[in-house]
């Protein structure tokens, strides 16, 4: 590839974006959340528990149903998997997350509509998506 000045000048731009983002409060808060569940041992006891029993539980995966211990250990993984994902702080440091990504979704969709309305775009997580078209094409 062949860089010109105009590339230069969009990868300055790409930097001050970046700049500006990591200035802004969605930044500050995901950050600060993702310290504070990194530095609180009862939330990083509750990981350790979790990744733990997912090792037994990819183990039981190559059996299936036929591992003695699968219903045990599936509900057992699905037991810390919710203790983890239920704890304040993670709930938390989960809402800070997603919020900083529709503000990078937003950005990258503004960016992409600036070109062109035909450019696709592939947006955060679809599950959290406000609307979804019957076409299954993932717009919104």
């Amino acid at each position: 590839m062949l860089y010109t000045e105009e590339i230069f000048e969009c990868i300055e731009s790409a930097e001050h974006i970046n700049t500006m983002l990591k200035h802004s409060n969605a930044y500050h808060e995901y950050r600060d959340s993702y310290i504070e569940i990194a530095q609180n041992e009862d939330v990083q006891q509750l990981k350790r528990d979790f990744l733990k029993i997912k090792m037994q539980y990819e183990e039981v995966q190559r059996f299936g149903r036929y591992h003695p211990d699968y219903t045990k250990i599936m509900m057992e993984t699905r037991k810390r998997k919710k203790a983890y994902d239920m704890h304040p702080d993670v709930i938390l440091f989960k809402q800070k997350e997603t919020h900083l990504q529709q503000l990078l979704d937003e950005i990258i969709t503004i960016v992409a509509q600036a070109i062109s309305n035909e450019v696709k775009v592939e947006r955060g997580n679809p599950f959290f998506v406000d609307h979804i078209c019957s076409s299954g094409c993932g717009c919104s």
